[in-house]
């Protein structure tokens, strides 16, 4: 699968998931939306993408598009093991 694909794939899920919660919601207050969702991807996208990476930090924030300092911070910050 090349890259635009997978972009493509990526993008319709997040939105369909977006507007499911959204409907679930069902008018009830909600805020800071973005940090929930940071929130909720940012330490599985980080933990798969490491062990897809055999644990190689390195390869990790390449594919990731950050720095190795980065990686690790945020290694530390939601204590991936």
């Amino acid at each position: 699968m090349d890259n635009n694909n997978s972009s493509k794939l990526l993008k319709e899920f997040v939105s369909q998931t977006m507007k499911d919660y959204f409907e679930k919601l069902d008018g009830h207050p909600v805020d800071k939306v973005y940090d929930l969702v940071i929130g909720e991807v940012e330490k599985p996208l980080i933990e798969e993408t490491i062990k897809y990476c055999n644990g190689n930090q390195s390869k990790s924030a390449e594919l990731l598009g950050i720095s190795r300092g980065t990686l690790r911070k945020k290694i530390k910050q939601y204590k991936i093991t």
